[in-house]
């Protein structure tokens, strides 16, 4: 894969990944044959596959049960000419799957006014299996990208990285607000309040004012070890050395 076909997975995978809201694209039941667009919160999975929270009584439901296919379209703030934002087409199979406890703690740090939803029976969770993206950066800057290449391998990480991952949050959040306020500053963006909400093998994403925030790993982390290692290497760049550093539960 060239220099340029590398960097457009990445940032379809950013785009993706510090938005939650975008337009998921059903095959209609109700008319055979027409598309049908819904608004759909979403967030990624540590691989990068889209995760949806729906209801069995919505129409985008009843499509999916009829035919899986199913694309879904997240783009940048908008711009004042709109031709000029980034925005990512993920396209795949949508299928229900059972949510444990990670997933929804997941799904509710990065969108927490879904929390009423849990208590009505009829939602659930699908997956959306990428098989191709269309990613466009802005005017001109066009790539497909197949779902191979866009989603991180699951083998390329231990599944106690998953596990890690609620705990890691709130240690984050509760002892070392100094830290994420340092991470943020580092990157450009002053908040006084900023909140980890989710990591993965690549990075972390930080609730701020101005949006998410989306900052990378030096280098991807495979196991809960690698990812406290990983905080503190960052920690270490910024203050000079010291050892008091932040890092997250491992285990």
């Amino acid at each position: 894969m060239s220099k340029n076909s590398r960097k457009a997975v990445r940032d379809a995978r950013r785009l993706a990944r510090t938005h939650s809201n975008g337009i998921l694209s059903t095959l209609s039941a109700e008319m055979e044959g027409w598309p049908f667009g819904s608004v759909a919160p979403y967030i990624l999975d540590f691989e990068g596959h889209p995760i949806l929270l729906l209801s069995d009584l919505a129409q985008h439901s009843h499509n999916i049960q009829r035919d899986s296919r199913v694309s879904l379209l997240a783009w940048e703030d908008e711009k004042s000419d709109i031709q000029q934002s980034g925005r990512v087409t993920i396209m795949g199979r949508a299928a229900v799957i059972e949510g444990d406890d990670a997933l929804r703690d997941r799904y509710l740090r990065y969108l927490p006014q879904a929390q009423e939803y849990f208590a009505i029976h009829d939602f659930r969770f699908y997956k959306l299996a990428v098989e191709r993206v269309r990613f466009i950066g802005g005017f001109g800057d066009i790539h497909w990208i197949s779902g191979e290449d866009y989603c991180l391998p699951s083998a390329s990480f231990d599944a106690q990285l998953i596990a890690a991952e609620s705990g890691a949050v709130i240690h984050m959040n509760a002892d070392h607000q100094d830290a994420l306020i340092r991470y943020c500053r580092a990157h450009g963006v002053e908040e006084p309040a900023p909140r980890l909400v989710g990591i993965d093998p690549e990075g972390f994403d930080v609730a701020t004012r101005a949006g998410r925030l989306r900052i990378y790993f030096d280098a991807p982390v495979r196991d809960a070890k690698g990812l406290r290692e990983a905080f503190v290497r960052m920690a270490r760049a910024l203050d000079g050395g010291r050892d008091d550093l932040p890092g997250p539960v491992a285990g």
